[in-house]
């Protein structure tokens, strides 16, 4: 009962239980504000369209147009959509050759071309899949009752206009039966293909696994040596800490990439960028969550966990690793560029599964800023805080005075 008493009277004790009843509400209250009404904002998804055929094809892209619940985006280059599908401004491609009416009336099985980026999120990429079978299989519909309806009337408008006996033409009629029920019931072939695929299903869980162990290693570690720190604070002046503190922020994001290349090559993921830039990617990735996780202990201290678990659940959500940052809400969508976790995840996407190579430097660039930036607020915070710092000579005189 003494050691219940004595754990009770500590302040870390309240923070820890604070800590674990803050966990359930910050991710009830984000993740399922954020994902409410996910279904109901598919239009915010794009789809490209590039049509080759100047005859049928002209009415069947018109009629995906219509009917696609998604941006409907035309192209008259497969390179050009092919680019901005792997900066993911679109999430499919689909592609009708140019010999797809001349295919058709000569009794060929045309094709039709469903491109899906493999380098997005899953529920994107699922989406895509079930939205190109389902269109290929509306489009096989109605091209098959129009054949055989086509069919039907003119053989009958022809049998009307000869003078055959009856006898004769119900043979015809069997005949011409037995011909429009030989028609294929899926006269198209839908083809999907993927771009940037990975075949190993794990892969597709590297960025978030990434994501949470970067950010969630980061908040731990800056709480640690916040603790460590305020216990020699008396010694060292706030600036020598805070400078020192940053010292080792640098050296350990510059150090785990090394861990983090490791375990890729340990468990078989394969990079499609070379290692340098993996290293650098990473490295600066765990530095912008150095960064942007100590600002919150600097200006509440350990209450500052609090807002770091708030960040670590948005940044979740926001990443774009679970669900597409397009079918979030507008107030989480513009939340998104603000938060590192959102050019980690791009950058991972780009790093497993390939695609733009320039949208790594970019997302590089981004979160340089975003540290940069975070520095420059821890900056503030400690400089509006009191120096706890008491030189030696101060301490002697204090000794000699009493």
């Amino acid at each position: 009962m003494k050691g219940l008493k004595a754990i009770i009277k500590l302040r870390g004790t309240y923070i820890g239980i604070m800590a674990a009843i803050m966990f359930q509400l910050i991710f009830f209250s984000v993740w399922l504000t954020a994902y409410k009404g996910v279904q109901d904002r598919t239009e915010n998804l794009s789809i490209g369209i590039i049509n080759e055929d100047q005859s049928m094809g002209m009415d069947i892209a018109d009629k995906f147009e219509q009917d696609l619940p998604f941006q409907v985006r035309k192209y008259m280059s497969f390179e050009k959509a092919s680019d901005e599908m792997n900066e993911r401004k679109i999430d499919m491609i689909i592609h009708i050759p140019s010999e797809f009416s001349s295919s058709l009336q000569a009794g060929k099985r045309p094709s039709i071309y469903y491109w899906i980026n493999q380098a997005n999120a899953t529920s994107t990429k699922t989406m895509m899949e079930q939205t190109a079978n389902q269109v290929n299989n509306e489009l096989n519909t109605n091209i098959f009752v129009h054949q055989k309806n086509a069919g039907t009337a003119m053989f009958e408008q022809k049998l009307k206009q000869l003078p055959l006996e009856q006898t004769i033409t119900d043979e015809i009629e069997k005949a011409v039966g037995s011909v429009i029920g030989s028609i294929h019931p899926e006269p198209v072939e839908g083809i999907v293909k993927q771009t940037n695929a990975v075949h190993d299903f794990s892969a597709n869980l590297v960025p978030l696994m990434v994501i949470i162990s970067s950010f969630a290693g980061a908040m731990v570690m800056v709480m640690q040596i916040h603790e460590a720190a305020e216990t020699i604070r008396s010694n060292y002046s706030k600036w020598s800490l805070f400078f020192a503190r940053q010292l080792v922020n640098v050296v350990v994001a510059f150090l785990l990439p090394f861990l983090t290349i490791g375990l890729m090559k340990l468990f078989d993921v394969a990079s499609q960028e070379p290692l340098m830039m993996v290293y650098l990617f990473q490295g600066v990735m765990f530095l912008a969550f150095l960064m942007f996780a100590q600002v919150f202990v600097f200006l509440f201290g350990n209450y500052g966990m609090v807002f770091n678990i708030l960040a670590l659940s948005l940044q979740l959500v926001t990443s774009g690793v679970l669900v597409s940052r397009d079918l979030l809400s507008n107030s989480y969508h513009a939340l998104a560029p603000f938060l590192p976790a959102t050019y980690g995840a791009d950058g991972y996407y780009s790093i497993v599964f390939g695609g733009n190579s320039a949208m790594l430097m970019g997302n590089i660039g981004y979160l340089l800023l975003i540290a940069g930036f975070t520095f420059i607020l821890g900056m503030g915070a400690v400089a509006l805080r009191r120096n706890h710092h008491v030189s030696k000579t101060a301490k002697v005189n204090t000794l000699l005075e009493n």
